[in-house]
């Protein structure tokens, strides 16, 4: 049996956060990983670090976290060049305008008056911008990587079976590769595998406390501008849209909306075709046919969205969990935006039980790293950062005809 001070089940954004400030605090952390370091939920992204807030009257507590989870960003993210520097926010009602430019500004965000920008259609249409960027999530995951390995983080590649108490610590069962199966007794451990995670809970005996939720992810490829956009209309169909621009020169557009799915409910398939026929005429209703005209390729890919079960309201306030009297932290938020928030709580949670100081997390700004593999595979030793495509530039898997569907 080997032993550690905390085992880190998850190298996603939260995972990685969460074990680079204990290593930096002298903690020894062993972080499981069975793919790659943000081959999950948060490689799934489309990078839009959402920090307004879009969700309404029903979230009054939101606004001051997305306000906290933004400083934190953008200290972390201080030398990574955003995409795009900011977005623009459009709705057809102009009441609507006036009401989100408080919510962004609540959120503290600046606002400012934008004219309809070319690349949405001449239907009315009332916008406004906002100083929110997008960015590729490989580059910052794979910064957390770097500073995670250089702090002293142990790579266990793997999958975390289950976690039990043992003796004044916990035990890990992993599965390794090869199908071997070894053991990591810990003081502590940070259960951060995002959508596998309610599996680790059951494996482990332990509540049902996170909630899956699927959806889907419209992936437009061609000559299209690089732009980012929410049209979050409530009455009819909201979407976020950020882009890509790959080594081509072709940009790829990632789309989402406010909608997703009970993920044991109904065949994949089939919700795969009726979202995205949706999300087709959303998107043929507000952006110009003239740019939807140099699309040369429509896919899409399921995802799947974790978080805790609410017990204050709404999932958006869940950011931690204590189990196992406080030996185990489930660090799953429900959104990516929130990850700063999660590990720190899970850091304070942990930094306690282990009889450290606790201040603030311990972070650095994220430094841009080559993606160049076999520089990788050197110094990061593969396959733990396998993250040149994390940010999605890879084709995504199809779900369903959706080249069909667009050209109908």
């Amino acid at each position: 049996m080997r032993h550690s001070d905390v085992i880190v089940a998850g190298a996603g954004m939260a995972g990685l956060l969460t074990a680079l400030a204990l290593a930096r605090r002298g903690a020894h952390v062993v972080l499981v990983e069975p793919v790659r370091a943000g081959g999950g939920q948060s490689g799934q992204s489309h990078g839009y670090l959402h920090q307004g807030y879009a969700y309404g009257p029903g979230e009054p507590r939101l606004p001051a976290m997305l306000g906290s989870a933004r400083e934190h960003w953008q200290y972390l993210l201080a030398g990574i060049s955003p995409v795009t520097a900011d977005s623009t926010i459009a709705f057809s009602d102009t009441a609507a305008v006036r009401r989100a430019e408080r919510y962004w500004q609540d959120s503290g965000l600046a606002v400012r008056p934008r004219p309809t920008p070319p690349w949405l259609t001449g239907a009315p249409v009332a916008c406004f911008a906002s100083a929110e960027p997008t960015y590729h999530i490989g580059d910052i995951l794979r910064g957390l990587w770097a500073q995670a390995r250089s702090a002293g983080v142990e790579a266990q590649p793997g999958s975390v079976l289950r976690i039990e108490e043992f003796g004044h610590g916990v035990r890990a069962v992993l599965t390794e590769p090869d199908g071997r199966t070894a053991l990591v007794h810990a003081r502590a451990a940070v259960l951060a595998a995002g959508a596998g995670t309610p599996g680790l809970l059951a494996r482990s005996g332990l509540p049902a406390v996170v909630q899956l939720r699927k959806a889907f992810m419209l992936v437009l490829r061609g000559r299209l501008p690089a732009v980012s956009v929410l049209f979050p209309e409530r009455e009819e169909h909201g979407l976020f849209l950020a882009s890509r621009i790959g080594d081509d020169g072709q940009t790829t557009w990632l789309v989402s909306d406010f909608q997703s799915f009970d993920s044991s409910g109904a065949d994949p398939g089939q919700l795969a075709g009726w979202w995205s026929r949706r999300v087709l005429l959303t998107l043929r209703r507000v952006v110009d046919a003239a740019i939807l005209a140099r699309v040369d390729a429509v896919s899409g890919y399921p995802a799947t969205k974790s978080g805790l079960l609410p017990s204050s309201g709404t999932v958006a306030h869940e950011v931690g969990m204590e189990l196992l009297g406080g030996g185990a932290v489930v660090c799953t938020p429900s959104k990516l935006t929130l990850a700063p928030l999660a590990a720190r709580r899970a850091v304070r949670t942990v930094a306690t039980r282990l009889g450290m100081p606790f201040a603030e997390a311990g972070w650095d700004p994220i430094t841009p790293v080559p993606t160049d593999l076999t520089l990788a595979r050197e110094t990061w030793e593969m396959p733990m950062a396998g993250l040149n495509r994390a940010d999605l530039l890879s084709e995504p898997p199809d779900i369903g005809a959706l080249s069909e569907i667009y050209h109908r």
